[in-house]
């Protein structure tokens, strides 16, 4: 369910980023919001690292077909972020609007970085052209980062206190145990 909803609010933030883009009357810098969805599933414990990987991927996919970019660029990209995020909080606890916005900084560099020389790679004739733009789609991801991130803590709270009301919580229960849930 989470996953569903997850994506869900990941295609929605990624058909308003395109459409910003489209309809803007000059070519704008935008902040990358696939990738702060794939930093949420990366960054939060309640995230196993394989359905992070899977959301990561489907949203790394879905930014390709909307962007028009190579196919599997950035899907190949976003599963390397979410496993650079999951190694980050085994380091850092990552929360807060400073540490968030740092993150989300350091990480949009980072996958503009890894997609410019993917791309490279996939498509010579693109060259290296993307990387002027990247310190200023890193800005502002990191200026809009906490507030993305925010909201997917929302979502995943909200996802999971449901859960937990119609008795489906994560709590392995022993067998034989006098504490009944109805109680």
């Amino acid at each position: 369910m989470r996953s569903a909803v997850t994506l869900t609010v990941a295609y929605l933030l990624l058909i308003l980023q395109s459409t910003v883009l489209e309809l803007a009357p000059v070519h704008m810098v935008a902040p990358s919001l696939g990738l702060l969805v794939v930093l949420h599933v990366g960054l939060s414990s309640k995230w196993t690292i394989s359905s992070a990987a899977v959301v990561s991927f489907v949203t790394g996919y879905l930014f390709d077909l909307v962007s028009g970019a190579p196919q599997g660029v950035h899907a190949f990209v976003f599963v390397l972020m979410a496993l650079f995020a999951r190694a980050l909080t085994t380091r850092v606890a990552v929360q807060g609007v400073v540490l968030s916005a740092a993150t989300s900084f350091v990480a949009s560099l980072l996958a503009s970085m890894l997609i410019v020389l993917v791309r490279a790679q996939v498509a010579p004739e693109g060259g290296y052209g993307g990387l002027r733009q990247a310190p200023l789609e890193a800005l502002f991801t990191g200026f809009v980062g906490p507030v993305i991130l925010g909201l997917f803590r929302h979502i995943d709270g909200k996802v999971d206190s449901a859960r937990s009301r119609v008795g489906l919580s994560r709590g392995p229960r022993a067998l034989g145990s006098d504490v009944s849930p109805w109680k």
